[in-house]
């Protein structure tokens, strides 16, 4: 979103600088929310009911209240889309949601309130150079992985030992040492062709695009294993990609001192059935 762009705060269109919140805002003081980010192609989206669906879990899991349905929110999707000129191209989109009410920790309220924040993107086109990241992933037993929800601190964490190293992003374990996710996508690899990637023991975010994917292999019948894997699994990895609704798929080039073909005919037959999907879906 451009300097003097436009959000949409509950339903309502404002100037980004002149939206407010109430300063005890619950998503600022604790993270207490959820959020989807996923891409409009000219106006179209991709797999949005997945989205939609996930965002309802979140909200369920937090035990929070919206009455928002999913054609209201997709309308001012397209309403800030097109407040933004971002119709006809490739965009990204935020909706948020947090809990209405004061501070603390007990709940005093299951309303909430949403923003929709949209933004130009330009698709990454290198290959990803990753590190391994000491941060871990959070345990599921601790805070449920199969949502969105608002607070990131460990991925920031994760994100800045990346940066420090000037990498791209974060390959993150889980607490007993078993291959998770990146900071912001889920992981693939092959090895004497065999595809490999983790399951949701492993305290990842199981992403739509990733659930795609799965279903190519499963169609195609490729040999494919869904598991815990010890890190070696990965590094030894003849190839690998990384995938979330934003880069769609894309190349690893290396992960600390391993090297990958981010050339390999599988991953580029990998994005060719993605491209081929996205361009039958997008038509209807």
């Amino acid at each position: 979103m451009t300097d003097g762009g436009y959000i949409s705060l509950n339903g309502s269109l404002f100037k980004s600088g002149e939206a407010t919140v109430s300063p005890e805002n619950r998503a600022m003081m604790y993270g207490d929310g959820c959020f989807e980010t996923l891409k409009c192609y000219q106006g179209r989206f991709l797999k949005w009911n997945e989205h939609f669906s996930r965002l309802q879990r979140g909200l369920k899991y937090l035990e929070m209240q919206s009455t928002v349905s999913s054609s209201v929110l997709k309308n001012e999707v397209r309403e800030v889309l097109d407040a933004n000129n971002l119709m006809a191209e490739e965009a990204m989109v935020r909706i948020q949601f947090w809990r209405e009410g004061g501070r603390g920790y007990k709940i005093s309220s299951q309303k909430t309130a949403r923003m929709i924040q949209v933004s130009s993107y330009d698709r990454p086109k290198e290959p990803l150079d990753l590190i391994t990241a000491k941060t871990r992933c959070i345990p599921s037993e601790a805070l449920e992985r199969k949502h969105k929800l608002s607070n990131g601190l460990n991925y920031i964490k994760a994100a800045q030992e990346a940066e420090r190293q000037q990498k791209d992003d974060a390959l993150m374990l889980t607490v007993d040492g078993f291959v998770s996710e990146t900071t912001i996508a889920n992981l693939f690899w092959m090895k004497d062709g065999i595809i490999y990637t983790p399951s949701e023991e492993c305290d990842l975010l199981p992403g739509i695009t990733r659930n795609l994917i799965l279903s190519f292999l499963e169609e195609s019948g490729s040999n494919f294993e869904i598991g815990k894997f010890e890190p070696r699994s990965f590094y030894d990895a003849d190839s690998a990609f990384c995938t979330n609704s934003l880069i769609e798929i894309l190349e690893v080039k290396s992960i600390d001192n391993h090297q990958f073909d981010s050339e390999h005919d599988f991953v580029m037959q990998i994005k060719d059935s993605f491209l081929k999907f996205r361009e039958k879906a997008l038509k209807k």
